[in-house]
């Protein structure tokens, strides 16, 4: 596969390309485009700091971000643009210059080369390293007017919105929804009749192969029948289920089939011994067994093996479309299912949206706490810095991998890296000190780079 190469000529015209990258336009964020040499690999966004945040915080969260761009394989070389949305009229110099500085020299410092630093504001934009920039920056114009814009081939059409709308509600009729529910209300009640009817077990087991309807659900109209969507849903209602078509979602049907296998052996300790599901596969990880292991791992992002980037979408548009669709107090786990499958692509911010959601549904259901605490410590899965296939790996196929970036630009390669960072950074009441991070930028300009 040979990726698209669209030649930034002028910082606009590689301001006019960001947001394509990212698939949203960015508000209130940093964007760190990562180079390979002449060649973008990857974008790492995160919330913007808080005007008034102390030194010391603007360091730390410089700090993080420069160990994390090291995380990117052969990464040389970056450029910052903040999307703010002060105004150039309203501050002495640009938008956000304070935390730019230290976030350019601490990119330095960790050994990168600065290419640029951007700010895009809500009236003009400007660079951070350019001492001729005009008082009121440069005007929005010279983004929208850029020649990329108007290269169609360039990118597929395709509508931007902002990141909270990754998470925005999906509209549906009030028919549909009736009808599902009812059909969802027999399932259950079918499911609940085979507990006491084992003779059913193998006609609903026919009818609701997880397996079958996680693969089959990758190709469902949009959007789905409400019987296809009802039998989705009950079964996600099911922890064992909800997670094994979830991953199977991201990682293919091999995936699917080997954790059902694991839950299926769960499921029969779990009968045997009378004992939580949660004690079973928590001895099962003690006593070292490589398939508990093994989705473990996945789970929480441990492997470096890389998910089908395009399966996830698919199936990202199909959740959103059945929590619309599902009664209420049926949402919390396809909303589960969409904060992890979000979190898998390095959107950690559209994660933080869905798993609010459920919350705001059921406070105690038990995923979304576990998610919630996941995506507050800022971890990220190892797999977005896994070195993606070469295009001229006859291996790879038509199936590159892409990370929230659909196109290359100047070498942005389909099969390279979008990150999202959001993980409190604000927070001043950190218990970690400062002092055991990396130091003062201002008075230990030879420190060693961060993990560079």
């Amino acid at each position: 596969m040979q990726p698209t190469i669209v030649k930034a000529q002028k910082a606009q015209d590689f301001l006019a390309l960001v947001p394509q990258l990212l698939g949203f336009l960015p508000e209130t964020s940093a964007v760190l485009v990562a180079f390979r040499g002449n060649r973008t690999c990857g974008a790492l966004r995160f919330n913007l700091p808080e005007d008034g945040a102390s030194q010391k915080v603007y360091k730390r969260i410089a700090t993080t971000l420069a160990g994390m761009l090291c995380k990117i394989p052969g990464v040389d070389a970056v450029v910052p643009v903040m999307y703010s949305d002060e105004s150039f009229v309203g501050v002495r110099g640009i938008p956000g210059e304070r935390f730019a500085d230290i976030l350019n020299r601490r990119l330095e410092l960790s050994g990168f080369l600065l290419r640029d630093s951007l700010c895009v504001a809500a009236d003009a934009w400007g660079s951070y390293l350019d001492p001729e920039c005009p008082a009121g920056g440069h005007p929005l114009s010279d983004i929208a007017a850029s020649p990329v814009n108007e290269q169609p081939a360039t990118f597929p059409e395709r509508p931007l919105g902002t990141l909270q709308n990754g998470a925005d509600p999906v509209g549906v009729n009030l028919a549909s929804k009736e009808r599902l529910a009812r059909i969802y209300r027999r399932y259950r009640h079918l499911l609940a009749r085979a507990e006491n009817a084992p003779t059913l077990f193998p006609t609903l087991g026919v009818l609701l192969d997880p397996v079958a309807i996680a693969e089959a659900a990758l190709t469902w109209s949009t959007p789905p029948t409400e019987d296809d969507a009802a039998a989705l849903l009950v079964l996600v209602q099911s922890p064992p289920n909800r997670d094994q078509i979830m991953v199977q979602f991201a990682f293919g049907r091999e995936e699917g089939v080997r954790a059902q296998e694991i839950n299926q052996h769960y499921a029969l300790l779990q009968h045997e011994t009378g004992r939580s599901l949660d004690d079973i596969v928590t001895d099962e990880i003690n006593l070292g067994d490589p398939g508990a292991q093994h989705t473990s791992d996945i789970m929480i992002g441990l492997r470096r093996d890389r998910p089908d980037v395009d399966r996830i979408r698919i199936a990202i548009t199909l959740l959103r479309t059945v929590v619309a669709m599902a009664p209420r107090s049926a949402r919390p786990a396809p909303l589960c299912m969409l904060a992890w499958l979000s979190w898998a692509l390095g959107s950690g911010s559209v994660a933080g949206f869905f798993v609010d959601q459920a919350l705001a549904i059921d406070s105690r259901y038990s995923m979304a706490n576990l998610l919630q605490l996941l995506f507050a410590s800022g971890h990220l899965p190892e797999w977005a810095f896994a070195v993606p296939r070469s295009d001229d790996d006859e291996s790879a196929g038509d199936e590159e991998l892409r990370f929230e970036a659909d196109d290359a630009v100047d070498g942005f390669e389909e099969d390279d890296y979008f990150l999202d960072v959001d993980d409190g950074f604000n927070d001043e009441n950190d218990e970690n000190d400062d002092d055991d991070l990396e130091g003062d930028l201002d008075d230990d300009e030879d420190e060693r780079a961060v993990g560079g």
